[in-house]
This record gives C-alpha cells, sequence and structure tokens, in this order.
C-alpha cells in the first residue's frame, strides 16, 4: 500500500476528532509502522481533507483530484478506501454522526430524571457542534448537496434522537400523540439548521434555554417549561457588577492649600494660616 508523502498537515482549522491519534504525515520510506496503523492514518487524512475541500468550495466542485492533493495519499492509495466521492463524504458523514451521538447518548443517561437528561443531552449536542463548525457545516448544510444516499443519512441521524425525547411520554400527565418527539425534533433541527446557514453556530449553545423550552412543553406543560427556560437564562446571564463605592470628596476650606519646598525638592502642602484675631463681640455681649 504506497502512501505519496507531503510536509504540512491536513488544512483544516479544527482537527477532527478522529485524526487526534494520526495527526500529520507519515515519515517517508521504511517507518516500521503496522499495515493497520498506515491505513488508519491515510483513511483519517482523506476524511480531514474532504471535510477541508467542501468547507471552502462546497461538495458540488470538490474533485477526488483536491482531495488526494489535500490528503497527500496517491489516487491509488484512494481508491483503496473509497470507491468515489460520494463515498468519501458519506464516511466522513458517518464518523461525524457516530462521534456527536457518542457525546450525547453518554450525556443523557448519566442523568436518572428525564429533564436532567435532555438538558444534559441537548448541552453536549450544542457543545459539539460549536466546538466543531467543520462538521457541523458538513452534516447540517453540506449534506443536502449529496443526493438521495445523503438525505436518507441525514433522516436516520435525526431520528436517533426521537428516543431522548420519547422518553418523556411516560411524564406527561396526558396522553401524547406518537409523533410529538418526532415533531419536536423536526423544529430543533431546523432551528440549527438556520444558524448553521447564516455561519452564526457559536451562537448555538446560547440557545439552550429556549430549546430546553420547547423539549418540555409539549410533555410537562406551559408552566414547568417556562421555569427551566428562565431558570437556564439567569445561570447563563453575567453576573451584574460590583458597584464602587461612593468617592467622599475632601472638605475644602475655600483656600487653596500652599506649597512649601523642602529642602530635598519634594513638596509638601501647607493648610492655609489663620487670621489669630478673635472675632469681635457685640457690645451687648460684654460683660
Amino acid at each position: 500500500m504506497d502512501d505519496r508523502e507531503e510536509s504540512g498537515g491536513n488544512g483544516l482549522m479544527t482537527p477532527a476528532p478522529w485524526t487526534q491519534q494520526h495527526d500529520g504525515q507519515l515519515p517517508a520510506g521504511r517507518h516500521g509502522l503496522s499495515r493497520d496503523f498506515v491505513a488508519q492514518s491515510q483513511r483519517a487524512r482523506i476524511l480531514d481533507a474532504l471535510i477541508a475541500c467542501v468547507g471552502e468550495q462546497g461538495y458540488p466542485e470538490t474533485r477526488v483530484t483536491d482531495l488526494i492533493a489535500r490528503s497527500g495519499v496517491s489516487r491509488k492509495t484512494f481508491y483503496e478506501h473509497f470507491a468515489d466521492k460520494e463515498e468519501c463524504f458519506l464516511a466522513a458523514y458517518d464518523a461525524s454522526v457516530s462521534l456527536l451521538m457518542g457525546g450525547v447518548t453518554a450525556a443523557y443517561e448519566a442523568e436518572d430524571e428525564w429533564i436532567d437528561a435532555i438538558r444534559a443531552a441537548l448541552t453536549a449536542f450544542l457543545g459539539f457542534l460549536a466546538e466543531h463548525p467543520d462538521l457541523t457545516r458538513l452534516c447540517i448544510v453540506d449534506v443536502h448537496a449529496v443526493g438521495t444516499r445523503g438525505l436518507a443519512r441525514r433522516d436516520a441521524a435525526v431520528r436517533g434522537f426521537y428516543y431522548f425525547l420519547d422518553a418523556g411520554r411516560a411524564d406527561a400527565p396526558r396522553a401524547l400523540p406518537g409523533l410529538t418527539a418526532e415533531a419536536v425534533t423536526g423544529g430543533m433541527y431546523e432551528i440549527v439548521y438556520g444558524r448553521v446557514l447564516r455561519d452564526a453556530i457559536d451562537e448555538l449553545p446560547r440557545l439552550l434555554p429556549e430549546l430546553m423550552y420547547w423539549a418540555m412543553m409539549p410533555f410537562l406543560g406551559h408552566d414547568a417549561a417556562v421555569a427551566e427556560m428562565e431558570r437556564l437564562r439567569s445561570e447563563a446571564a453575567p453576573a451584574p457588577p460590583l458597584a464602587a463605592p461612593a468617592a467622599v470628596p475632601p472638605r475644602r476650606s475655600g483656600r487653596k492649600p500652599r506649597a512649601e519646598e523642602l529642602a530635598d525638592g519634594e513638596t509638601v502642602a501647607i493648610p492655609p494660616r489663620r487670621s489669630g484675631r478673635r472675632a469681635r463681640q457685640k457690645p451687648d455681649d460684654a460683660a
């Protein structure tokens, strides 16, 4: 398995998490690394190249030659891993969604109460998207350009989130339609899609209070959802600055103090002199 190595990184502003243990090019020549390790490194660099190229020029304009040049592998090596550009994109999409769902699921299952679990899952979800904007654009926006296979992958990923919300029907005070979780998830997806489309990915974690409202409201009612939203808003609000103590101006006599120079050149303020005269008494005050 040949591997044409080049100097330099993979070109991503934020390296994908799966490349952290295979970051950079492998040494040229006989390096003693295992065949599996070399294959994993090649595959990771090709996926990184796909994400970088699609992020810069879009999926339709990305060519296999771009991926080969960006990843530093030969054409033969590329086709040993992927049949074509679309298969490479779908592999990057699947890897990204797997990482995202792993973090969200772990956060959800770490909590006992459904409300706490949904809050933890949403926090993990929004945090991952903000931390990996390159993967977020690929999974939320670019997947729409891939065609029917890409849309099928997206629909399957969205359905994976129904489980978290649908568990709330057990705590609901009334019977709810089976489509409730699907409707809520679809609405949240559209909100996230709009932010990503406007390149406002960094704003996503700040949507937590409002998204928690919509996650809770169909299951636990408006009042409980509002209470949760307001609590999260208050926790996110910056603490008000401490008020500075009011400055007390010095008492002024109406005269400027005189300054006398000391022997070493330092000056000292001398309070105003008094006249030394007593106030005159009026005639009727005399003894």
